[in-house]
């Protein structure tokens, strides 16, 4: 983010919050049944553990489509985002904002089915 705080920097905070609690949403529910999963098998301790893990995982994804969304910002228009979000360019905060949103909203369903293949469930729950 640049200082100080505009209203493009605001509105593309906004976004990546929004962005976040997709994936996060998306991954609470496996946190949640894994952390039951381990809390009646290995103790309630591994169970935190994993939904951390989850949480984490959550975190992680959510920079790297931030960053890749940067990155396609920065190749599709002819401006440096950095320097136009620091003059308030809304407009620009606006597509980045939903080009992440659009990311997390297309990728966040399948990278939590894909970490939900770290947990040992006898069969697969529903």
């Amino acid at each position: 983010m640049t200082q100080p705080l505009n209203h493009a920097t605001g509105l593309l905070l906004v976004g990546v919050l929004i962005g976040f609690g997709i994936n996060l949403n998306d991954l609470a529910e496996i946190a949640v049944t894994s952390f039951f999963f381990y809390a009646k098998t290995s103790g309630y301790l591994v169970g935190i553990l994993f939904w951390f893990i989850f949480a984490m995982i959550a975190f992680c994804i959510s920079y790297l489509l931030f960053r890749f969304s940067f990155l396609m910002i920065n190749w599709a228009t002819p401006e440096n985002e950095k320097e136009e979000l620091g003059k308030n360019n809304w407009v620009l905060a606006t597509i980045h904002a939903v080009v992440y949103i659009m990311l997390c909203l297309v990728l966040s369903e399948s990278v939590s089915l894909l970490a939900n293949t770290l947990v040992d469930y006898p069969e697969y729950p529903n």
